[in-house]
Parts: structure tokens; sequence; C-alpha cells
């Protein structure tokens, strides 16, 4: 017989936050309406338009499916740390988790779960998160983060 596994320390977490299922789906309807503008376009002739609107439908389906592949959370923190299927288990002490605005170049705005690493002069970035894509609101999940990052 061979001797049983050791357990490790289980970690506690007061938060698990999954993938919304409705962004999935509404992804899942974007695929399909690219993918009908880039059929149109091609029976009328526009071969350059079509796969542009082909590659955009791709694109949104590829994210849509890897978020949709994820059966557990997506993120899960508590006072010990943060873990993300990317990152794994970091400390407080490792890292500091923030929400920050990204501009795109037309002014557009989207919100970002940003994970920066701690201890340096420059904060880098670990890993960012669209608030979009987490079934919490962006509000709610800066209150439970500062609850735990602060210090």
């Amino acid at each position: 017989m061979s001797p049983k596994p050791r357990k490790g320390k289980v970690q506690v977490f007061e938060h698990e936050i999954y993938y919304s299922q409705s962004s999935i789906v509404a992804d899942g309807f974007l695929t399909l309406l690219f993918l009908g503008i880039a059929i149109w376009i091609a029976v009328i002739g526009n071969y350059w338009a079509a796969s542009f609107f082909s590659g955009l439908a791709l694109f949104i389906a590829i994210r849509a499916v890897r978020r949709a592949r994820v059966t557990g959370p997506a993120l899960k923190f508590g006072r010990a740390g943060i873990w993300t299927d990317k990152l794994g288990f970091k400390t407080w002490r490792q890292v500091v988790a923030v929400m920050k605005v990204h501009m795109t170049f037309r002014g557009g705005t989207s919100l970002y779960l940003c994970i920066l690493q701690r201890g340096s002069s420059s904060q880098l970035e670990l890993h960012s998160i669209p608030a979009n894509d987490l079934v919490v609101d962006a509000q709610t999940l800066q209150v439970w983060l500062k609850k735990y990052t602060a210090g």
C-alpha cells in the first residue's frame, strides 16, 4: 500500500467570482451577427471587408469559448490572498488588486480588475480581467477588494 498524500494548508476564500454567463451568451450573438454581416458582404463582392468581419467574429467566438470552458471560479479572494487561474494563489503581501480604467484611442473606456505586483517602484501588472466579464458588478467588487488590500 502506498502512503496517503499529505494535504497542505486549505485556503479559505470569502469570495468566489465566476464569469458572467450573460456576457458569454452576448458574445455568441455578436459572433453570429458579425458572421452574418461577413456573409452578406461576401455576397456583394467585397471580400476584404468580409474577411475583416469574419476575423472579428472568430476573435469574439474564441474569447467566449475560453470563458465558457472555465467551470470553476475565475477569481477567489479573502483574508489570505487572491487566486486566479492564470496566477495561482498570491498573498496580499505580494500583490495588490485595483480597478483601472483603460481608454482606447477613440475615447472609449472599459473597466478592468488589475492585479499588480507589490514592492517595486513601478507596479508591474501581472493579470487583468475585464470587469464586465464577471458576475459581480464593479462597485461591489471594488468594496470587497478594498477591505482586503488596505495597508
